[in-house]
């Protein structure tokens, strides 16, 4: 993990200057990236699993970005508040923001917001007299309760705080024996294991040795600390490439490196280029920027749709001004602009413009005339309406199932699918062979769960299923087809739930409370003709409100 402890506490004491009785103006979210915008600078809070970190950078977000519910809850609650202190829970990885903010109804409060930078754990914790009001990632397990309504506590350790030179000499007091690396990481805060080897080198102590704590290591970590109090910053180089940051320096690396006294300046260089070399990262932007530019299309035309449906919905207005100026044309006397007549069937009168030039029967003639046209208009942009809203729905679950690929080989498997649509130019003569990837698989209490990466696997999973397996899916959004295969036994609602759970997990609604999900028999679930990839067509289903669950909260 770079962004150790120490890291963490060189850029709270140097962020310190900038943040205390600074107001938040905007909360903005893209990418797993989080800022909280100030008058003259943003604070960058990377929440990506791979590369979790906290720095000052002035946020550089597209335009319509998409919205969070955690975000949009901290607008509507913090913005305009001042962060009266900022501390680091000892030597870990976790900050905490102090915020002062009046709300609207002159309501004073003191909200507390937990940011912990712990790789895929990382998590933003907004906390009100103790009680927690929301999270970036809700979380329910063994470890930790992180939901709406709970009483929030502080992620325990047992591990030492370096800082405090009392709790170092505890070091001694641990009996049980470990090998050398396992003992720093797991016994002191603020270590990660790159940080751990520069000690075990300085001590000349090989990492698999199996150790206890003596005077020697005691000396060589307080000379870590020394070095660690000089606030300056290591970034090092293998090819002429960010590799790895430290707060203090990484003499068995023998590398280059460069100095830094700014610690965001050191944070933004490694990070920076590593979030760039992800080619992960790279090949989901750009499938998805292509997906944007259809949406944004498409969602225009729509617009445009329903402005001209709205001026043709009334068509059988003009149906009515015809059939009453044909009833009373007889009464009608030329050289009017407009006539009040009596509706029969509404038993009421009507005022209906009219064309002086023309006589009344001529008037009657071109409101049946504007009539039809409107009709069959209004029936042609329906029918457009539906397709245009079909091909979306279809883009927003391939934008799901780019969002949430994880490997190489599943966005190669979208970006085919993609190629087949005609949504991505197959270059020629750059062809090559898709590698297959595999759904994800759970087991359950005997019963194993499928669960579609993308639209090619969710077909497949409806197409292999026998007529008794279960089939899952999210109501009316986006998200993985899930099938539960019945293996000619008794399905028990406890089952059906936890499944349910993962179609809601592996969804557009992943982060969301509770989320609605159909299921029904495989036999129900059909595939018709002029259907694109992982869309369907069901029947006798049942919904039930469940909330996400990801496989590793399994």
């Amino acid at each position: 993990m770079p962004y150790d402890g120490f890291v963490m506490r060189q850029f709270l004491e140097y962020s310190k200057p900038y943040l205390l009785n600074a107001h938040i103006r905007n909360f903005y979210i893209f990418n797993k990236i989080i800022y909280f915008s100030f008058q003259s600078f943003d604070l960058k809070i990377s929440l990506n699993p791979s590369y979790s970190y906290i720095t000052f950078e002035k946020r550089n977000l597209p335009l319509n970005t998409k919205s969070h519910y955690f975000v949009e809850y901290l607008r509507s609650k913090v913005r305009g508040g001042m962060i009266k202190n900022i501390e680091q829970i000892d030597l870990e990885r976790t900050y905490k923001f102090e915020v002062y903010k009046v709300d609207d109804v002159g309501n004073k409060h003191n909200y507390e917001i937990y940011i912990d930078i712990m790789g895929k754990h990382s998590n933003i914790i907004f906390v009100e007299n103790g009680i927690i009001l929301d999270a970036y990632k809700r979380i329910k397990n063994r470890f930790r309760n992180i939901f709406p309504g709970e009483q929030f506590k502080i992620f325990s350790s047992n591990k030492i705080n370096p800082l405090d030179v009392n709790q170092i000499k505890k070091l001694k007091t641990i009996n049980e024996s470990k090998k050398a690396l396992e003992f720093i990481y797991k016994n002191i805060q603020g270590f990660s294991k790159v940080a751990a080897r520069e000690l075990l080198y300085r001590a000349g102590i090989d990492e698999d040795e199996v150790i206890k704590w003596d005077d020697k290591l005691e000396k060589i970590l307080k000379e870590i600390i020394q070095e660690f109090s000089e606030k300056n910053m290591y970034v090092y180089f293998e090819n002429n490439k960010p590799f790895e940051i430290s707060a203090f320096s990484l003499n068995h690396l023998a590398e280059k490196f460069r100095k830094f006294s700014k610690p965001d300046e050191a944070i933004n260089l490694f990070f920076s280029w590593n979030e760039k070399k992800s080619l992960i990262y790279e090949k989901k932007k750009a499938l998805e920027d292509v997906l944007v530019k259809y949406i944004s299309k498409l969602e225009n035309t729509l617009d445009k749709i329903n402005i001209e449906i709205e001026k043709n919905k009334n068509y059988d207005l003009y149906k009515k001004y015809g059939e009453l100026l044909k009833a009373y044309f007889y009464q009608i006397d030329e050289k009017m602009n407009k006539v009040v007549l009596y509706d029969w069937e509404n038993d009421e009168n009507i005022e209906v413009p009219l064309d002086s030039n023309k006589e009344p029967l001529e008037n009657a003639n071109y409101y049946f005339k504007k009539y039809n046209k409107m009709k069959n208009k209004l029936k042609g942009l329906l029918e457009r309406k539906k397709v245009l809203e079909d091909e979306l729905d279809y883009l927003y679950q391939i934008w799901y199932t780019i969002e949430d690929a994880e490997s190489e080989e599943e966005i190669e498997e979208i970006k085919f699918e993609m190629q087949n649509m005609g949504l991505i130019k197959d270059k020629k003569g750059r062809s090559k062979k898709v590698i297959k990837s595999e759904p994800r698989k759970v087991e359950h209490n005997g019963f194993v769960i499928y669960i579609g990466k993308n639209n090619k696997q969710n077909d497949e999973l409806v197409r292999k299923a026998n007529d008794e397996d279960l089939w899952f899916h999210v109501h009316e959004m986006p998200g993985s087809h899930v099938v539960l295969k019945n293996n000619g036994k008794d399905i028990d609602e406890e089952v059906i739930k936890f499944a349910a759970e993962l179609a809601a997990g592996y969804s557009k609604g992943k982060n969301s409370g509770k989320v609605p999900v159909d299921y029904t028999k495989v036999k129900y679930v059909r595939k018709t003709k002029g259907l694109k990839p992982g869309l369907v067509l069901y029947s006798n289903y049942k919904t039930i409100y469940v909330k996400p669950r990801r496989i590793d909260n399994v």
